[in-house]
């Protein structure tokens, strides 16, 4: 009797461990001399939900010595929770789910390594497209340190996916959970190459090649940050490009703490999107050498500082009466700094550079000051630092001319960008009846492609710019000068920040209607 009511206990183990498998989660463990599934050895038995995979992922960017590199591929192949720990090189975890299948990866002390590829590849899973919304999950377990470092892969026909990141998604992405996540990527950071990306809860160190954070489907992908703690930088390698966090269509901050910093001597921005970014909640910090407009119907005030000559030193922002309000030492040289939090009002603020500071410092960040001896006291106004600091047009006679023929053409795209500069606007428009201008024409069309032959008449267009061919340096401009702010930074694009004050001050009043101030620089 004994012996069968031990034998049905075991029965019943039995069959509570596979309910719980099937409805549960499913356990992978990684080590360098084995992948286990459930506590058995992975199989390269396709009909699983969890699979192994040998394929050489190579492409003109992986060193020679890697090119027929052997990665070990773990396919996560159906809908469900997934929880990974352990320690493997040249591994890859991938997901290859139906449109309808949900996927959770919880990530529980990971640290993979894939050299030649993403580290993290999701190509297909249920996605339902809608922003702030997603199929996939990657939840960073509580207490656990997880790194990752991946490469990219590159698509050899125009009809094969191609992932940028050391964590690549064709699908939307949610990140959750509290632990903490380091990437490290010879290219991007986290990418999601169609859909959304979005992040509520998790402590993230990004550090990539060129974008750390990145939503790539034109003018349609959302990056949304609801909470966690984001510190995102392009390593500063000579040569290289990057914004701080990037996104062909949106980006929306709702809470947080989230840093981005740009390559510090490329042309790019700290918070850089087509499509607009708006800051409802949250600490924000963005710093890069490019002025990217932040939405003015953002529901948290923020603050955009274009200084002068690029600092990489600690900036201090205080109120009226010099109690801080923001504090970052900067690790590099950047020329615009924007940050937001939920402390900035509507106000009169004083911006120093220096001084002696006491507080907690996290990757730059001072919270909890406790006292500030001001450094060098700042002011703003009288110009543009960018209009300012443009070299006079080069001589471009002995350029060799390029297959598309842009070189060529530089002559004309730097006179014409001179041109835009020298504009006076109150000259311009005097003539034109501006009601009726304004009635007729789309202004969301006007303030983001505008085509100054619809704006002006052709004796207007001759006298400012002479025999330049206006609309083939506009069609150039757009999206191959980014680098320049929009239009050129002339002041007449709309991406250039205008003049913060005629004249120089040392007080920066803020407001909904004045969140922008240029040209700073010492109180002279």
């Amino acid at each position: 009797m004994k012996n069968r009511i031990i034998s049905l206990l075991y029965a019943l183990m039995l069959l509570t461990a596979a309910a719980c498998a099937e409805g549960g989660e499913t356990v992978i463990q990684l080590s360098e001399d084995a992948i286990t599934v459930g506590g058995e050895a992975i199989t390269q038995d396709t009909a699983r939900s969890v699979y192994l995979a040998l394929e050489t992922q190579t492409h003109e960017d992986v060193p020679e010595k890697l090119k027929t590199l052997e990665n070990r591929v773990v396919v996560i192949a159906g809908a469900g929770t997934y929880r990974i720990s352990g320690t493997a090189q040249d591994t890859q975890i991938a997901v290859r789910a139906d449109e309808t299948d949900d996927v959770r990866i919880i990530l529980d002390g990971v640290n993979i390594t894939c050299r030649t590829a993403p580290a993290i590849a999701i190509l297909s899973a249920h996605d339902p497209r809608i922003a702030g919304k997603y199929g996939v999950t990657i939840e960073l377990a509580a207490g656990s340190e997880n790194a990752i470092t991946g490469s990219h892969t590159k698509a050899p026909d125009d009809d094969d996916l191609e992932y940028d990141g050391a964590i690549g998604s064709q699908v939307s992405l949610g990140f959750e959970g509290s632990g903490s996540l380091t990437v490290d990527a010879d290219n991007e950071g986290i990418e999601v190459a169609h859909g959304h990306l979005t992040i509520n809860g998790g402590v993230f160190t990004i550090a990539a090649c060129d974008d750390p954070l990145n939503v790539s489907e034109d003018g349609i992908g959302t990056l949304t940050v609801n909470d966690g703690y984001v510190y995102s930088y392009v390593k500063p390698l000579d040569g290289g490009e990057g914004d701080g966090i990037d996104s062909n269509g949106y980006i929306v901050f709702n809470g947080g703490t989230v840093i981005n910093l740009a390559h510090p001597s490329s042309q790019d921005g700290g918070i850089d999107s087509d499509m607009g970014s708006t800051i409802n909640g949250g600490v924000i910090i963005g710093a890069g050498n490019m002025y990217d407009p932040i939405e003015e119907s953002s529901a948290q005030l923020f603050m955009m500082l274009e200084f002068a000559e690029a600092t990489n030193k600690l900036v201090v922002v205080t109120d009226e009466n010099d109690v801080p309000v923001f504090a970052y030492d900067f690790p590099h040289d950047y020329m615009y700094i924007a940050f937001s939090t939920p402390d900035l009002k509507e106000g009169r603020y004083h911006v120093y550079l220096g001084g002696e500071i006491e507080g907690t410092a996290i990757n730059g960040m001072y919270s909890d000051i406790t006292s500030y001896v001001p450094g060098e006291r700042m002011q703003h106004g009288e110009g543009n630092a960018q209009m300012r600091r443009q070299a006079p047009m080069p001589d471009m006679s002995d350029m060799p001319q390029a297959p598309d023929g842009m070189n060529g053409r530089m002559k004309d795209i730097m006179a014409y960008q001179q041109a835009l500069e020298a504009v006076d606007l109150n000259e311009l428009l005097k003539d034109v009846d501006l009601n009726a201008l304004l009635k007729a024409l789309d202004l969301n069309a006007l303030l983001s492609a505008y085509d100054i032959s619809e704006l002006l008449s052709k004796e207007q267009i001759d006298k400012f710019f002479g025999d330049i061919d206006v609309k083939a340096m506009q069609e150039i401009n757009r999206g191959f000068f980014r680098g320049f702010g929009g239009d050129f930074g002339g002041g007449f694009g709309p991406r250039s920040l205008q003049s913060s004050s005629d004249t120089a001050t040392d007080v920066f009043s803020l407001s909904k209607d004045s969140t922008g101030f240029t040209n700073v620089q010492a109180v002279k």
